[in-house]
């Protein structure tokens, strides 16, 4: 994402200039933006089928993706994104037991993380948590 008039990385609504991740192999990612398809294929490529036990403070991390909130899984001040004013609008429900297409996060700790272009699926105790989140338009 580049501001065509400079050329220069655009701001982040957590209020600073984008800072694409480029080590996916890291445990703990601070002020770090990335795709979570492109964390996700890293570890499919290391014979993972989950993102599991990574902490990510301060990032933006952005789809189009859906996220599958496994087990141990926390949020905690983050920005979930633009939903029109409704989270429900960035929920899924998968239809039988399986959400097949949703990229799993397990054991994973969100802090002070802005989510773009992510929906997000789990549970029906995740959804109902979700669910009862008060949104507000980002502008």
């Amino acid at each position: 994402m580049t501001d065509t008039a400079s050329d220069m990385p655009m701001l982040t609504g957590l209020g600073r200039r984008l800072n694409l991740a480029s080590d996916f192999s890291k445990r703990a990612f601070v002020n770090e933006d990335m795709a979570l398809y492109e964390l996700f294929m890293h570890y499919m490529r290391a014979g993972r089928a989950q993102i599991d036990g990574v902490t990510f403070t301060g990032c933006r991390i952005e789809g189009p993706s859906i996220m599958l909130i496994l087990p141990g899984t926390t949020f905690d001040n983050v920005n979930f994104g633009e939903s029109r004013g409704d989270i429900g609008n960035m929920l899924l429900r998968p239809v039988r037991n399986m959400a097949i297409g949703a990229i799993p996060v397990v054991n994973c700790t969100f802090v002070g993380c802005e989510f773009h272009a992510l929906g997000f699926t789990g549970s029906e105790n995740i959804i109902n948590e979700l669910s009862a989140i008060r949104s507000v338009t980002n502008v």
